[in-house]
């Protein structure tokens, strides 16, 4: 195989397909989000009231910019002087607290990737009709939930081990297995059943998939950030237009690459 074919596909397409993707469906696309923007401003209100407990605790004084300023100046003094009081400082969550975060994050993953598996389906069917309500609990079915807790806690393994040993290797594993919630769906249709082995292997096949790819999915989520610290700036408020449009890129560019290999290995 021609490994100079890999690189036909541009961040700049892709964007230009989930542009026009969202123009044709507005109504659908943002209504199919709807649930993951209000999990996203959910999210942002317990995080504030994690953060001022934290600073509480701190003996911060967010209301007095003044106050919180030399606090934060005397903290980080104490820190540099002193590197055994970093635990002092450090947000700690109660084991109740971190169950409820971790909960959170996976209902969230698994929204999301109901979302993507009905993106995917509208690309590929363009008469297909969204049903948000129905579409976007998709991967809490019998078919995907099982497999999906597995799934899940093996991608977050790979990526806390590839961050702990530098970050390098923690986007790495991040872009290599960036597509195996994608590609467990098409196993999983493929086969009409799934296994163990089936979602071991799906990390794997994601790893083939992103070879010659890696660049353009690392800038494609680069953007991402950049949308995301702005949104940040709008308390989420951007999120009801950001949100469809992430889940539309990732949708398309996983189609795109899909469509491309294989007619890599029909040439």
């Amino acid at each position: 195989m021609n490994n100079a074919n890999y690189n036909r596909i541009s961040a700049l397409e892709i964007r230009r397909e989930a542009h026009q993707a969202f123009r044709k469906d507005i109504k659908g696309n943002i209504s199919l989000n709807v649930i993951p923007i209000l999990l996203r401003f959910l999210a942002v209100y317990f995080g504030l009231k994690i953060y001022t407990s934290w600073m509480a605790n701190l003996h911060v004084n967010l209301a007095d910019p003044e106050q919180a300023s030399r606090r934060l100046a005397e903290i980080s003094t104490n820190m540099a002087n002193d590197p055994s009081t970093l635990d002092k400082y450090m947000l700690t969550l109660t084991p109740q607290t971190s169950v409820a975060v971790y909960a959170f994050m996976f209902f969230f993953i698994m929204i999301c990737v109901g979302v993507a598996y009905t993106l995917i389906d509208k690309l590929r069917q363009p008469d297909y009709q969204i049903n948000a309500l129905r579409d976007v609990f998709r991967a809490f079915s019998g078919k995907y939930f099982f497999p999906m807790l597995f799934i899940t806690a093996l991608f977050g393994l790979f990526l806390e081990a590839g961050f702990m040993l530098y970050i390098i290797p923690g986007i790495w594993f991040f872009l290599i297995f960036s597509q195996v919630f994608l590609v467990f769906k098409d196993d999983v249709e493929n086969q009409g059943k799934w296994t163990l082995r089936m979602a071991f292997s799906s990390f794997s096949r994601s790893s083939v998939l992103m070879r010659g790819y890696k660049w353009t999915y690392f800038s494609l989520c680069l953007e991402f950030f950049f949308w995301e610290i702005l949104n940040a700036f709008t308390h989420e408020l951007l999120s009801i237009w950001l949100q469809p449009y992430e889940q539309l890129v990732m949708a398309v560019f996983y189609q795109k690459v899909l469509e491309n290999n294989q007619k890599n290995q029909a040439a």
